[in-house]
């Protein structure tokens, strides 16, 4: 199986790195799949994924001049596939939606990213994935569960390191 054909995903921070690096592993056995690392000298946050065999799967590259918080989440080739930006005045918590290339809305993230503990559905609300804290973990630990088997598992997992980034930058 490849690293975007799993149910469940463990996203874990790596203690004790120079750049930030996040590891992607299979909840039930912990095997690695895959990483998320940061660019260690860039204007604007960059990350890289890579599979279990060190091959680049996709790339985030965070907007230096927006307004809000704004993430390009590419392909291995270059090209957008979607962009997340947070919605910058809310009463209640946070939000964040995603849109194509051609600026039509097809995903959004509710719930309450301080803790952990939200929701990404489609632009029609039907739930794609929920994720939460894992609950026996020395550093932050996402627990992420695809609910809809339609979803498109690598825009849920840059979905969650976008905002990861946006709201805990002091890591």
């Amino acid at each position: 199986m490849g690293l975007f054909d799993y149910p469940q995903y463990i996203i874990d921070q790596k203690l004790l790195s120079i750049r930030q690096t996040l590891v992607i592993k299979e909840p039930s056995s912990g095997y690695e799949l895959g990483k998320i690392t940061k660019q260690l000298i860039s204007i604007g946050a960059k990350f890289s994924f890579t599979d279990a065999t060190g091959a680049e799967v996709g790339r985030i590259e965070g907007k230096v001049l927006a307004i809000r918080p704004t993430y390009n989440i590419l392909d291995p080739t270059g090209n957008i596939l979607a962009t997340i930006k947070k919605k910058l005045f809310t009463f209640l918590g946070s939000e964040y939606w995603f849109e194509n290339p051609q600026g039509q809305e097809i995903m959004r993230a509710k719930g309450n990213f301080l803790s952990y503990e939200y929701y990404i559905m489609d632009n029609a609300g039907n739930q794609l994935a929920q994720v939460s804290k894992a609950i026996l973990s020395l550093t932050d630990s996402y627990l992420v569960n695809i609910i809809n088997p339609s979803a498109n598992r690598y825009l849920v997992l840059a979905a969650v390191t976008c905002i990861d980034a946006c709201e805990h930058p002091n890591r």
